[in-house]
């Protein structure tokens, strides 16, 4: 996996939900998890223009607190869909999880990211590095990167793709129970 990613900066506020803000609440308890209806409503209580805007491989870049609330996972299905990647100040340990489940690369201890990025923005990051450049301008900050147990998991396909390649590392434990 190619852990540098270029795109246009999305740049979204401090304390942003994921119900109701990240996806529409509605979406969120019809339990859908397929992209093709998830998709057109990411984002669409926050800015109903965003989804339009958003193109595969963009970032999102999120201050303290993003996808704050209840676990729910179905705005993070649609960044995956679109090969999003994620820059915030903070996110709970619950969001942190559902993102890396996911396989959604993500930097989530970007100290001053919303005020060094601009919404629109053209960006590269190096999620192994921690590296964010502003292509703009070449100006550059420096992040803690992606551990490598966490991009492993990530490359795998998120929880349930480390799980299959755990299994066929360990063929035994694929059935635990003797017939």
């Amino acid at each position: 996996m190619n852990w540098i990613q270029r795109g246009t900066a999305h740049v979204l506020g401090h304390d942003v939900p994921h119900d109701g803000a990240v996806m529409a609440f509605d979406i969120v308890l019809s339990r859908t998890s397929d992209p093709k209806e998830l998709i057109p409503r990411l984002f669409a209580e926050l800015d109903p223009t965003l989804a339009g805007r958003i193109q595969p491989g963009d970032l999102i870049v999120a201050g303290r607190n993003f996808l704050s609330g209840k676990a729910h996972n179905a705005g993070i299905i649609a960044m995956k869909a679109l090969g999003l990647g994620i820059l915030c100040e903070s996110m709970s340990i619950r969001a942190f999880q559902g993102v890396v489940a996911q396989a959604v690369p993500v930097l989530a201890a970007c100290e001053g990211i919303s005020g060094f990025l601009q919404d629109g923005m053209p960006i590269e990051v190096d999620f192994a590095n921690g590296l964010v450049t502003r292509l703009d301008t070449a100006d550059s900050r420096h992040y803690a990167g992606m551990p490598p147990e966490i991009r492993q998991m990530v490359q795998n396909g998120g929880m349930r793709g480390a799980l299959a390649a755990h299994l066929r590392a360990h063929p035994e434990l694929a059935r635990p129970y003797p017939d």
